[in-house]
């Protein structure tokens, strides 16, 4: 000890060379509260998420809602306010695309081809003809409602998709471009419409900020509150600067190796410097205060001064260090734990402690010897009549605990009793970390993930990717109706799930399209000229799957049947009994198969609504082709041989929409080998998502194609997305949580063992403290307080 302290300018100084150091690292810490960063690599969700990047392209996905309460969508400055504003974000760097109203495609087709073509012409001037034909193809493709409008036409939705990978979405870059795209928007739509930003980046971005407002403000308050402390308990300049430089210090070295080392900041080691002014004070207060009270009253000259503070020292090193250690032991307990934010503030949580109890051992005996010996008085009693002694707090509390001490049955029946209300409690606890959960109901971000939910199926996502070695097997009959299928079953028979789309939706539509003229009841017999494709045209395509178009009889073509809305309308108040003729047709042959139709459709479901019935009664007409709005799954109602060959029809509608549409969903616009299926997930619970997640899992082993006595081995179904990473890490909280609090009760519990030589110490530590973490979650049970990262901590840390 006398040998270290030989200089003490010397240890002074190069601490104060540390610190400048890893000062010099803040600048380059950067936050980043990505939910991909909480996961390890080696999670299936991450690993899934890595996979869909390298199929189908790496991007994030914003959201824009724009809500209109006293009006609807339909009106011209609004709409060409959108595509002023679609426009002018497309120019915004990393900005991949747009989809709304104004910036989407539609699909149709004439007597000979598909046709892909702007919703909205670039000439669109809002008139009264041009809305009608808006509205009107927009109620054409059931893939546009509850996705670029809501139900009661009351709102819009912009969803923009930025050129990053996952990985990036916490990078400074993006976040400059989340804040650009929320600021326009609201500065554009201020006069129109109110304005709702969601999605995860849009969560995380906010958490970024919040968090970084939070301690701006935090850490001057914690700051005003120790050194209030301290000037009540020491009343001396020195006294109160001591500890406070110690704890600063600490929180410099701590945050200060994070950059050094590549970490980035999360919302948990935000806390960090909150965290170390609080516990790491208590180094340095215990040394002041025992050099305070020791020192009054006396004299001493410079070499009793040093003999006082090494001696001080050598009494104060072992207490301080058992307290530093178990201080300890609750912060390396994370580092036990798979969650990457936890496990690294963890690192320097445990490396901060140390560094403030190394601190506080050295640098403040330090700067004493360098300071020399000071004499203080204490301020003289007054003299005068004796009084009645003073309250005593602490000796009234030791008295009532010595007491209850003697009531052994009392004190454990009560503690029985905490201990049965306690588990009951923390039985209670939900396991829940949805970022959007980290905010009260009223804030911004919270209301914009509400907003989309309710008008848009949701504001995370769950990617079902259908994967196969080929196309053939991956465009075979089985698979696509199947993957079709899924969407239908999460659509009618999951409330948890919201807007489903994908690619089947615009296979449908194809084939919808290009069977517009043909009878409901199948596409015509086609006369080929051979075999042998003897008609190939230059490219090689032949018939191109359909037949040889000069070859079907003039006149061939089936009519249209009439437009069956002009025969119906809702019925009274719109109940979903459907709807009813306002007169009975005319007595011709056309308007009796049309009122045959009628009543066939409505016998299909008595729980149809009025647009479930008008949409049935299309399908029976093939109005516009409503009756192929399917996967072709029946060779023989497409004219086919086989399934292989309707396979082969799907590959050929694929050639026809290469190049023109970028809405395929599959990694390859003509040879695909993967295509998803995006579910949106209209709930902000992840109890709710594992709901989804386990439909979609039940569906596929039970419906899809490899679970059939071998059929299609090949075929692969992969379920991820943003939702999916939300479920993993909440189950990996609970994990690290079990984990977490096993290691810090037992490091305590052998702190306290080793330092008393007996295990029966050892327990009789670790048993009031496992209680207390019990009670701790049966508060947050009782509460409806969830158990996510942040609140993960607190068990530990106590």
């Amino acid at each position: 000890m006398e040998k270290f302290f030989k200089h003490p300018r010397v240890i002074a100084g190069l601490i104060a060379a540390v610190t400048v150091f890893f000062a010099l690292q803040l600048p380059r810490a950067h936050m980043d509260n990505n939910i991909t960063a909480f996961l390890p690599e080696d999670v299936p969700e991450r690993i899934i998420a890595r996979h869909f990047e390298a199929e189908y392209g790496e991007e994030i996905t914003v959201m824009v809602g724009l809500e209109r309460p006293y009006g609807t969508v339909f009106d011209s400055a609004f709409l060409s306010r959108i595509r002023e504003f679609t426009e002018t974000i497309e120019d915004i760097d990393l900005v991949k695309d747009t989809v709304s109203i104004m910036s989407t495609q539609y699909i149709t087709a004439d007597s000979e081809s598909i046709i892909v073509t702007d919703l909205v012409d670039e000439d669109f001037s809002g008139t009264p003809e041009e809305i009608a034909e808006l509205k009107r193809r927009l109620d054409s493709w059931e893939m546009y409602q509850g996705s670029l409008v809501s139900d009661d036409l009351s709102s819009t939705q912009i969803v923009v998709t930025l050129n990053a990978a996952i990985d990036e979405s916490g990078n400074p870059e993006v976040m400059a471009v989340l804040r650009e795209i929320r600021n326009r928007a609201k500065d554009m739509f201020a006069e129109y419409a109110a304005v709702y930003t969601a999605g995860q980046p849009v969560v995380s971005a906010t958490v970024t900020e919040s968090a970084m407002t939070d301690v701006t403000f935090l850490v001057p308050l914690v700051i005003v509150v120790l050194v209030g402390v301290l000037v009540l308990s020491f009343r001396r300049f020195s006294y109160v600067l001591l500890p406070l430089l110690t704890v600063i210090v600490a929180v410099i070295w701590a945050i200060g190796a994070m950059p050094l080392f590549g970490v980035r900041l999360t919302m948990l080691s935000m806390v960090l410097p909150i965290i170390l002014i609080a516990v790491g004070s208590a180094y340095a207060i215990h040394l002041v205060s025992h050099y305070k009270d020791e020192i009054n009253r006396k004299t001493l000259t410079a070499d009793e001064h040093r003999a006082f503070v090494l001696d001080l020292v050598r009494k104060l090193l072992k207490p301080v260090f058992l307290a530093a250690l178990t201080t300890f032991a609750g912060f390396i307990s994370f580092c036990f734990t798979p969650i990457t934010s936890m496990r690294e503030f963890g690192i320097f949580a445990s490396f901060g402690v140390m560094a403030a109890f190394a601190i506080a051992v050295t640098l403040i005996p330090a700067i004493l010897l360098i300071r020399g010996p000071r004499t203080v008085k204490l301020p003289a009693q007054k003299k005068g009549r004796d009084k009645r002694p003073a309250f005593n707090f602490e000796n009234r509390l030791t008295s009532t605990m010595t007491a209850l001490a003697g009531k052994k049955a009392l004190v454990l029946a009560v503690t029985a009793l905490v201990i049965v209300v306690s588990v009951i409690g923390a039985s209670k606890l939900v396991v829940d970390n949805a970022m959007v959960e980290f905010f009260n109901d009223t804030t911004e971000v919270s209301r914009s993930d509400r907003f989309i939910r309710e008008h848009f199926g949701g504001s995370t996502q769950i990617i079902v990717s259908v994967e196969a070695d080929d196309t053939q097997t991956l465009l075979h009959p089985d698979v696509l109706s199947a993957l079709d299928g899924l969407s239908a079953h999460l659509s009618s028979r999951v409330p948890e799930a919201g807007k489903v789309t994908g690619f089947t939706d615009m296979v449908k539509r194809m084939n919808q399209m290009f069977n517009v003229d043909e009878s409901p009841d199948g596409v015509r017999e086609l006369t080929r000229i051979n075999a042998n494709n003897d008609a190939d045209d230059a490219f090689g395509f032949g018939d191109f799957g359909f037949g040889d178009f000069d070859d079907i009889e003039e006149g061939g073509s089936l009519p249209l049947a009439p437009d069956l809305r002009s025969y119906a309308t809702p019925s009274a108040g719109d109940t979903p009994e459907g709807v009813l003729l306002d007169t009975p047709p005319p007595a011709s042959s056309t308007d009796a198969i049309t009122f045959a139709m009628f009543n066939a459709a409505r016998g299909r479901r008595a729980d149809m609504s009025a647009n479930e019935l008008i949409r049935e009664l299309e399908r029976l007409a093939n109005y516009e082709g409503y009756s192929y709005y399917e996967i072709p799954t029946d060779p023989a109602r497409y004219g086919k041989q086989s399934k292989e060959e309707l396979g082969r029809l799907v590959a050929n509608y694929l050639v026809l929409l290469a190049g023109d549409s970028d809405e395929t969903m599959s990694n390859d616009p003509l040879e695909p080998t993967a295509i998803q299926t995006i579910v949106m997930v209209n709930s902000q619970w992840q109890k709710d998502t594992q709901k989804v997640i386990g439909a979609v899992n039940d569906y596929v082993a039970a419906n899809f194609p490899q679970g059939k006595d071998g059929a299609l081995p090949n075929v692969r179904v992969l379920v991820g997305g943003g939702a999916a990473q939300e479920g993993a890490l909440s189950v990996l909280v609970m994990n690290s949580q079990v984990i977490s609090i096993l290691v810090s009760v037992l490091i305590v519990l052998l702190i306290v063992a080793f330092s008393n030589r007996s295990l029966a110490a050892g327990i009789i530590a670790a048993l009031p403290l496992s209680i207390a973490i019990i009670g701790n979650f049966a508060v947050m049970g009782f509460l409806g307080i969830t158990l996510n990262m942040a609140t993960a901590m607190i068990a530990s840390l106590s």
